[in-house]
């Protein structure tokens, strides 16, 4: 759902946030991609963790994304609300604690058949956002008053950067990896998604969001 009443996110000056949020987004376009690392938070053993799941692929910690004007960084973040996806143009061990421990690149390999393949070196066209509006609260106390009225916030759940050669989609979600249709949307990890299809599959039902790349 996508909301411009002025009304809703008046959490944390949320108006600000928004076109910060947006200007970030949107100076993405006419960037070119040079590389693409994911992060998890931790490396476990001496095989990289999963994250070749087909059509999506599995982000844990966020995704940097190597460009001609320097690195930028998608992630989830509380931002808005526990929790949305967003972009910092700036690396993205500025967002993490790093140690020997974790977390740790785990991928991707980005030659032959690999999805990010035929997007390397070519330009972000356009951007998207979807947003989502949760209702919270009422908050009450103990005796049964009401501490702090119901109120709305948008939170922006994913974003879709188009390339000439396609489209991909980032999702701040956690999917639940015993059950391939269970999906907890918005979490506070990345999922990196390829097609439509698999959006669709995630609830994304908009076609101004999903459908073909303007």
């Amino acid at each position: 759902m996508t909301s411009d009443d002025p009304s809703v996110g008046k959490v944390r000056g949320a108006d600000g946030l928004r076109g910060r949020f947006e200007g970030a987004l949107r100076d993405l376009r006419g960037r070119r991609l040079t590389s693409v690392d994911y992060w998890d938070v931790h490396n476990f053993g001496p095989d990289r963790a999963p994250w070749d799941y087909g059509d999506w692929h599995h982000a844990v910690m966020g995704v940097q994304l190597g460009t001609d004007l320097g690195a930028v960084t998608v992630t989830w973040t509380d931002t808005f609300y526990p929790y949305g996806v967003e972009v910092f143009h700036e690396p993205i061990g500025h967002h993490l604690v790093l140690g020997e421990s974790g977390p740790a690149r785990v991928g991707p390999d980005v030659e032959g058949q690999s999805r990010w393949a035929p997007l390397l070196g070519s330009r972000v066209h356009s951007t998207a956002c979807h947003w989502e509006q949760f209702q919270i609260g009422p908050s009450g106390r103990a005796n049964g008053s009401i501490a702090a009225p119901a109120h709305s916030v948008d939170v922006p759940v994913a974003l879709r950067l188009d390339f000439a050669a396609g489209s991909i989609w980032f999702v701040a979600a956690i999917p639940q990896l015993l059950d391939p249709q269970g999906v907890f949307i918005p979490g506070d990890e990345i999922m990196v998604v390829f097609s439509a299809e698999k959006m669709r599959d995630l609830g994304f039902e908009d076609p101004a969001f999903i459908g073909p790349s303007p």
